[in-house]
């Protein structure tokens, strides 16, 4: 066995649908969220705000590296790949995430 938060070590948090949420209507203070769910149970593996100087960029034609805050921690620090089926897709969400920061950026 190994240390699962050695550096340089990947941990798979499941293969799934992954969305941001964006509040609307009176929820509008309320920060977008990342969420995904578990392609077979709908589990819910990972669910995150998005904040200010969080990290988001492409690492690969279908890859998207980024910062998230730890489900089970009091906001330490996780980078997670994300691999899509399109490349549209990532920079769908790396231009989601951009465009977050923009307008809350000091």
């Amino acid at each position: 066995g190994g240390d699962k938060d050695a550096p340089g070590v990947w941990n798979v948090t499941g293969i799934g649908n992954i969305k941001i949420l964006v509040p609307k209507g009176e929820e509008k203070t309320a920060r977008p969220r990342i969420v995904m769910r578990r392609q077979k149970t709908f589990q819910v593996c990972l669910n995150t705000y998005l904040f200010e100087s969080m990290v988001c960029d492409k690492a690969g034609p279908k890859d998207v590296r980024f910062t998230a805050m730890k489900a089970d921690s009091e906001g330490d620090l996780a980078t997670y790949l994300l691999r899509v089926k399109e490349e549209e897709q990532a920079d769908e969400f790396v231009a989601m995430v951009k465009e977050y920061k923009a307008k809350h950026a000091d």
